[in-house]
């Protein structure tokens, strides 16, 4: 396919005239050179390269098919794509093999070839799905799906974390795929935490959604004895019982497992499980902080324990919410007390999504 060479600067002067001539191939994207430069694809009506109105701009041959196309938009027909240039979806989600794309008011209708653009230029998703935001008690994405490659609208997917398939429907359960580092590091802190107390450890995870940082754990050789697990979602509980299943199949060991589906608040009226956990995950962000008084009770005493949480607070409150969990910590009998409450992205414009990690002896009854 023939392509006009032009300086990146002057990329759109050169494809408004292109266009306006009917002279682009629709369908096939702009191309960036090597050099830089830009590579403007046009059809078979376009003049000769000698047309004075190229004034001696150069061309290039370059084969162009399916495999070649940059970006997913580079399949929308370009005379719409300009003309609303500024609304196509920047970003997109992928959860296994399910694409979760946001779309602003002024390209909705035109959603199916969005969907289909998609569909075309990525070959691993089978279900392209428009996000309508979050709905119900439990805050879930509602999804519509949009096209979808085999007919099939479920949004039950996998995703493959730390060697492991996870069950996941972002319809019934909170999952984000960008959470993957955290959970390593849940692992690592995991570890550290049994090496340090010579022995295996018993792990609270009651945030629990789908189990995903329970991959990690309960696959991991000589690491937990014992995991209390669980979710206020049955919807998620249904799958977290699915996907733990699977994990400790490939334990060798003996291991105590309990899962719930209750309000994690309630789990320290429960005296078998007061006083006897080593590490607790509180994944519940927008409620971590406030739930904290009502999960230390479960922690184990007189041995070092580790507490690792994640929380939205608003921006610049760092130093505050650190100030007022050293206090409620001291306030429990937390002893030899190592906090940490790092920012790990942004959440919005005026919200942050912070780590918390806290490494303490509890030397008295909480």
């Amino acid at each position: 396919m023939r392509h006009l060479i032009v300086p990146s600067v002057d990329t759109q002067h050169w494809f408004n005239i292109v266009k306006s001539n009917n002279w682009v191939e629709l369908g096939i994207g702009i191309l960036t050179m090597d050099d830089g430069m830009k590579a403007i694809p046009l059809n078979s009506n376009a003049p000769d390269n000698t047309a004075t109105i190229w004034q001696k701009h150069s061309f290039r041959v370059i084969p162009r098919d399916a495999k070649s196309l940059n970006h997913w938009t580079d399949l929308i027909d370009r005379t719409l794509y300009h003309a609303l240039e500024d609304f196509w979806p920047k970003s997109h989600e992928v959860i296994g093999d399910v694409l979760i794309v946001k779309l602003e008011d002024q390209v909705i209708q035109h959603k199916e070839q969005i969907g289909a653009a998609m569909l075309k230029h990525m070959p691993n998703i089978r279900l392209i799905c428009a996000d309508n935001g979050v709905e119900g008690k439990f805050r879930v994405r509602s999804l519509e799906p949009i096209v979808s490659r085999d007919a099939s609208v479920s949004t039950l997917t996998k995703i493959r974390e730390h060697g492991q398939e996870i069950l996941v429907d972002p319809t019934k359960s909170y999952f984000s795929a960008r959470l993957s580092t955290e959970r390593n590091r849940t692992l690592v802190a995991a570890k550290s935490l049994a090496n340090e107390l010579g022995r295996t450890i018993t792990v609270c995870d009651p945030y629990a959604g789908v189990g995903p940082a329970l991959a990690g754990l309960l696959t991991e050789p000589d690491l937990i004895d014992a995991a209390f697990v669980g979710d206020l979602n049955p919807l998620a509980v249904d799958l977290l019982k699915q996907n733990v299943s699977r994990f400790v199949r490939k334990q060798n060991s003996e291991l105590e497992l309990e899962i719930r589906c209750q309000d994690a608040r309630k789990w320290q009226h429960d005296e078998n499980n007061n006083n006897r956990m080593d590490l607790l995950l509180v994944n519940l962000p927008h409620e971590t902080i406030n739930h904290l008084t009502d999960l230390l009770p479960l922690m184990r005493r007189n041995n070092l324990s580790l507490i690792r949480g994640w929380a939205i607070i608003d921006k610049g409150d760092l130093a505050a919410v650190s100030r007022k969990l050293e206090q409620l910590f001291a306030d429990h009998g937390a002893e030899d007390h190592r906090l940490s409450c790092e920012e790990i992205k942004g959440f919005s414009a005026t919200k942050s999504y912070i780590r918390i990690e806290s490494w303490q002896t509890f030397g008295k009854s909480v």
